[in-house]
């Protein structure tokens, strides 16, 4: 049997993104990503072995995905109203360019609240999260701490929630403008 390739596991990955964001929490099974992959069937078993092992990939894959957004912006130091371009340019993508990540990562948050173990593992991802944000700040030249970007990411999340589950408001493009814009005033003082 050859060996497992990480262009296949993140086809995988990306495939069950798209599962738990069209069919939600109930729908992720080894057979549909399989399915959605057009992979043969047992691939995504092979890769991911338990659910829980899925559900990691899925995590992984999306901060992953999210850490590639921002570090195309992080390529030399960058003033503050560039951070707030690049920052609001990097969450509003997640509504147009990579709208399956925040459906499936919301799909996460909601079975976390029966599933310690994946609740652990979405605190550790927001926190990776939030370092991207801390990154970005010392980029522009300004102190972000962890818990002020921790606000930025809490905030943002609850933005795309209600825009990708109620349609309100339908560009969120100002609220999430709004948001940043308010967060890096209160740290320059």
């Amino acid at each position: 049997m050859p060996a497992p390739n990480p262009q296949r596991r993140d086809h995988l990955a990306d495939s069950a993104i798209a599962v738990l964001a069209e069919q939600g929490s109930r729908g992720l099974t080894h057979r549909a990503v399989d399915t959605a992959a057009a992979v043969p069937p047992g691939t995504t078993s092979r890769y991911f072995r338990t659910r829980d092992a899925l559900l990691d990939g899925v995590i992984e894959r999306i901060t992953h995905r999210l850490g590639e957004r921002v570090d195309a912006y992080t390529v030399r130091p960058i003033s503050p109203v560039h951070l707030e371009e690049a920052l609001v340019a990097v969450l509003t993508t997640m509504l147009t360019d990579g709208r399956h990540d925040p459906l499936a990562l919301f799909e996460l948050h909601l079975e976390s609240t029966r599933n310690p173990r994946l609740r652990h593992t979405l605190t550790d991802a927001l926190r990776r999260r939030a370092d991207l944000i801390v990154r970005q700040g010392r980029a522009a030249g300004i102190e972000l701490g962890l818990d002020d970007a921790m606000l930025l990411e809490m905030s943002v999340l609850g933005i795309l929630f209600t825009a990708l589950t109620t349609g309100v408001p339908s560009s969120p493009d100002e609220s999430i403008r709004t948001a940043v814009r308010t967060l890096l005033a209160a740290i320059r003082g």
